[in-house]
């Protein structure tokens, strides 16, 4: 403990080094970067239980602060919605983020105490836009954000399914990659099951937050397929608001999603992307809910869309 306390100070003096990324520490015979002491310190088990409690005490306070910011565009075009994660997600992805830390994270926490910014999504919004013909107009809106400095754009991720018509055009998208004073970067990503949503970090005060845009289909799926998601990527679903009867459904659906093989691995996420794009396409065409893709064959019936829309919070009839 000695050791870290000693490393940790001496950080604080070398931050503002030019050659800062290059210092190197040595505890015993270990050797490293003071990165590398830094992410070693705060990755202890009673650290990574404080950091988790400033951060969503932070986030809490970010809430406030971004709400009468975006809320009045958001409220033009759609519903605007925002939560805090709860200390135990938080603690779930810290170690992780920690681990992802890049030099100008650590200079940017330590100097500028922007804990919430290793857990960029600890604090989230979103809208769910009424009519998606109206994005464009959304977009412009936070352009001028931006420009007027009430927030700052720094990362637009376009996401989509494979053959899914993204939320953001290319024409719209090289407005946000030319945002001034500082243009953001602007990625294009196809994901192999199909989520489709566009996710930006923008920075209110220099404190990170996520905002989401999306339709009204589409937003009611991703909740939902966020339980498969965490089965993916071994994090920890959040079935505190479900029914005795839908926990039961979630753990048989976890029993037949965890057993897939490879092979029925991708044949059910294209099947994933079919959902995603028949809700995408009813949402540009304003049309009713869809009828939803069938299972194909080979894959458990517990596994088709009809059974994961039963796992709604607010479960509506479809």
């Amino acid at each position: 403990m000695g050791n870290i306390a000693k490393i940790s100070r001496t950080f604080m003096k070398a931050v503002k080094s030019e050659d800062f990324g290059k210092l190197v520490y040595s505890t015993g015979g270990n050797k490293g970067t003071f990165l590398d002491a830094f992410k070693e310190f705060n990755s202890q088990p009673f650290r990574i239980k404080k950091l988790a409690k400033e951060i969503k005490k932070t986030a809490v306070s970010l809430q406030d602060a971004v709400k009468p910011v975006l809320k009045p565009i958001c409220d033009d075009y759609g519903v605007f919605g925002s939560r805090v994660k709860d200390i135990k997600k938080i603690t779930g992805k810290l170690p992780r983020a920690i681990n992802e830390m890049t030099l100008e994270d650590a200079v940017d926490w330590i100097l500028k105490g922007k804990i919430t910014n290793v857990v960029g999504d600890s604090y989230g919004t979103r809208i769910i836009v009424d009519d998606l013909k109206n994005v464009p107009k959304l977009l412009e809106k936070l352009r001028d954000l931006h420009k007027n400095k009430k927030i700052r754009i720094a990362l637009v991720e376009n996401y989509r399914g494979n053959g899914v018509n993204p939320y953001i055009n290319g024409n719209n998208m090289r407005l946000l990659s030319e945002v001034e004073p500082s243009g953001s970067v602007v990625l294009n990503k196809i994901k192999n099951a199909g989520y489709t949503r566009t996710n930006m970090d923008l920075y209110l005060n220099d404190t990170r937050f996520e905002f989401q845009i999306g339709g009204n289909y589409t937003t009611r799926f991703g909740e939902i397929e966020h339980y498969l998601y965490d089965m993916r990527s071994n994090g920890v679903p959040d079935l505190s608001q479900l029914s005795k009867s839908q926990k039961d459904l979630f753990y048989k659906i976890k029993q037949q999603y965890v057993s897939i093989g490879n092979k029925k691995d991708k044949l059910y996420r294209e099947y994933l992307t079919k959902i995603w794009k028949t809700l995408k396409i009813a949402e540009e065409k304003n049309k009713p809910f869809p009828q939803l893709p069938k299972i194909p064959d080979g894959i458990s019936d517990i596994l088709s869309a009809e059974n994961l829309f039963k796992l709604e919070k607010k479960c509506k009839k479809l």
